[in-house]
């Protein structure tokens, strides 16, 4: 690597600040072990290119080197050993792809025109650390409770690679700002889901085009998903596991992953489409055997949910629900202010009321026909 002495010797300042020197891009390696990535397996350099843009808006931030110019206001942090770009991996992507015209020809990916002749920096600020460890605190800070937040899946992969390495949850959690239980949720989440990749569960193939981790580590917290999974409930406050499913229960994390977020190429679609109410349904139908039993043969998370709570019941407590909030309205009638866009609202409301009274009525006069 080639190594200039620093204009600015520190970065920040006080204690534990950072001894900055510089590096010319080309000399920099990607992070392969990056907590965007989750079941990536890249062949080369190129693929992490591709990904990032695809994944991570290297494309803004392009736009904006090539608008602005290169700000080197924070050195990426390099691990001394390979040259790996611990933190910095979406602004290398972008200067990759700004200095070579062939890569983006290949990856078929454009640029806007720009005026300045050398957009691409021959040099960037870096700092150097001996250990993933050393620079926990400065990644942190950025990804957990700075601007430029991870979502909750590379927050999980985070946490649990710390807690890898001989973190204890009380400092991962301080780090991450979050309380013991979040944090052992979302480790415990991670684990899970390798789990589940490990047997075959395949993030390629959801039905949505995002992976809500959260619905994983959520339906996990729920006593019914908990036991069908063969988990206790002391395991809650207990120190992560890293196979927290038991063996003779992979089949069955398969299935709630299945039902969690769906596999396309088996045809399967996902039964989630909110955590309210369909995440609570799942569980409620979990903890139902009639209802379970009805899931397994059916796949059909409406039908299940049946056995628990049949569809007149819902309705019965749907319409005094209504009724409450509509008396609650009236009450605050007074208050209007004589906004159009709200008198067709609640014209709108009048029209569907009508509606429901006559279906109503229609049902009632059927019974009372002895139909």
């Amino acid at each position: 690597m080639r190594l200039q002495a620093p204009s600015a010797p520190e970065y920040g300042k006080g204690e534990g600040a950072m001894q900055v020197e510089t590096a010319a891009p080309d000399d920099l390696q990607f992070d392969r072990e990056n907590p965007r990535f989750t079941d990536q397996s890249f062949s080369t350099e190129d693929e992490i290119i591709q990904y990032l843009y695809d994944h991570a808006d290297v494309d803004e931030l392009i736009q904006s080197i090539l608008s602005a110019g290169y700000v080197d206001f924070e050195p990426m942090i390099v691990l001394r050993d390979g040259n790996v770009v611990l933190e910095g991996n979406r602004r290398l992507a972008a200067l990759r792809l700004i200095s070579r015209e062939e890569l983006r020809k290949k990856l078929r990916i454009t640029i806007p025109a720009t005026s300045r002749p050398d957009p691409a920096p021959a040099s960037v600020r870096i700092h150097l650390v001996d250990s993933r460890s050393e620079a926990r605190g400065f990644i942190g800070f950025k990804h957990i409770n700075g601007p430029f937040k991870w979502d909750a899946l590379a927050k999980a992969k985070y946490a649990a690679q710390w807690f890898e390495e001989g973190g204890d949850i009380a400092t991962i959690s301080r780090t991450l700002g979050d309380n013991h239980n979040t944090v052992r949720r979302l480790v415990t989440g991670w684990y899970a889901l390798k789990q589940a990749l490990s047997d075959g569960f395949d993030l390629n193939q959801i039905s949505k085009k995002t992976f809500s981790f959260s619905h994983l580590y959520t339906a996990l917290t729920r006593a019914s998903v908990r036991e069908y999974l063969g988990l206790s409930a002391e395991d809650l406050s207990s120190t992560p596991q890293k196979a927290p499913i038991p063996s003779t229960h992979r089949e069955e994390l398969m299935r709630v992953m299945s039902w969690l977020f769906g596999q396309e190429q088996k045809g399967e679609p996902t039964l989630i489409q909110s955590q309210n109410p369909n995440l609570n349904e799942l569980s409620k139908v979990l903890g139902h055997a009639e209802a379970r039993h009805m899931l397994l043969a059916r796949r059909d998370l409406r039908v299940a949910y049946d056995r628990v709570e049949p569809a007149s019941a819902r309705f019965e407590e749907a319409l005094m629900k209504s009724a409450k909030q509509c008396e609650d309205t009236m009450a605050l009638s007074g208050s209007y202010e004589g906004d159009p866009t709200l008198l067709r609202v609640a014209e709108g409301l009048q029209k569907t009321t009508k509606t429901l009274v006559a279906a109503m009525r229609s049902v009632t006069e059927r019974t009372s026909d002895g139909e």
